[in-house]
């Protein structure tokens, strides 16, 4: 905070510092030599949203910077600092697309998915605020091998059409199951609950072989049982591993705006993404940052901006942990 006051770290665009105050990557050659690359595709990643004001739930990534700043590297409860281990660096945003509707979404996605797939040819973890994660399984699936995924989220999100789209956020699951590089038997799902899921769709993820932990079972064994169990189930026979987040996988009580009871804890979610990112993740996606319900029109939930920058610092910390970080 100190340094950005002091105009000592670079700014992404305007008075946004980067990610963490990570040196900015303009093109592929500012890729060369970086282990993380931090991107932003602020859009909701589908039509979701489409016949409402976008810009009132839609991932603001200058906010996620500017609360990024307030901390550092070193994680003392683990005794590593990630930056000084992790050569990050910021892509800045992939914009342009407001708002994003049936007009304009491949557009979009042709964008998003060349953008991620520089970074994954480049040898670097990309990690993304916004995008639709259909787009990783898809860039993910380029590569040679096959894709294991991991999708922390409270709903299945595995409908075949939604509001009339079959590339709703609602969707998505569905359309990578239909990827070549996917075998469902390598898709997990933790932390889904409550009555906005269907039985249609648990009905679906156990014919296609997946595996889903609700929050019973969480409860019941345990988040650090579960999240091992999850990354073996998720890694077996695969090549890359796909870490996917909606926030919402959260307890409500944890992060204040989202709708959700019987979520998994903060603690919980750093605990999965460290024990991923020791796993040698490909990719990590944060689908979106919610604006509290009750205040759409006033000033954002920094917790959430939080918990995210901690999510992203503990999974870089378990990447330096591995034998995959080459410092």
């Amino acid at each position: 905070m100190e340094n950005f006051q002091k105009m000592l770290i670079p700014t992404i665009y305007g008075d946004v510092p980067t990610f963490l105050g990570a040196p900015v990557a303009r093109g592929k050659k500012d890729l060369k030599g970086a282990d993380v690359a931090f991107l932003g595709l602020p859009s909701q990643g589908a039509e979701m949203l489409v016949g409402r004001e976008i810009g009132i739930n839609m991932m603001d990534t200058v906010r996620l910077r500017k609360a990024s700043i307030k901390y550092g590297g070193y994680l003392p409860e683990l005794d590593i600092d990630v930056l000084e281990q992790i050569n990050l660096v910021d892509c800045g945003d992939v914009a342009g697309f407001y708002p994003l509707d049936r007009e304009n979404i491949n557009d979009y996605f042709q964008v998003a998915e060349k953008k991620i797939s520089e970074i994954l040819e480049a040898g670097c973890i990309p990690l993304t605020i916004g995008a639709h994660p259909y787009l990783f399984a898809k860039s993910i699936c380029g590569l040679d091998g096959k894709l294991g995924i991991i999708h922390l989220d409270a709903h299945a999100d595995n409908m075949d059409i939604h509001s009339g789209s079959k590339w709703s956020l609602a969707c998505w699951v569905a359309r990578a199951s239909e990827l070549d590089g996917v075998n469902m038997k390598n898709f997990v799902q933790i932390g889904m609950r409550g009555p906005r899921n269907f039985k249609e769709q648990m009905n679906w993820y156990r014919k296609k072989g997946a595996t889903v932990y609700t929050y019973a079972e969480i409860e019941r064994r345990g988040i650090s049982e579960i999240a091992k169990e999850a990354i073996q189930k998720a890694r077996t026979g695969a090549d890359h591993l796909f870490l996917n987040l909606d926030l919402d996988v959260l307890d409500l009580g944890a992060a204040p705006g989202l709708d959700e009871p019987l979520g998994i804890t903060t603690s919980d979610l750093l605990k999965i993404a460290y024990e991923v990112g020791k796993n040698s993740v490909t990719a990590f996606n944060v689908e979106w940052i919610p604006t509290p319900a009750w205040q759409p029109y006033q000033l954002p939930a920094w917790p959430l901006y939080w918990i995210t920058t901690w999510t992203i610092l503990y999974l870089l910390a378990g990447v330096a942990s591995s034998k995959r970080s080459p410092r």
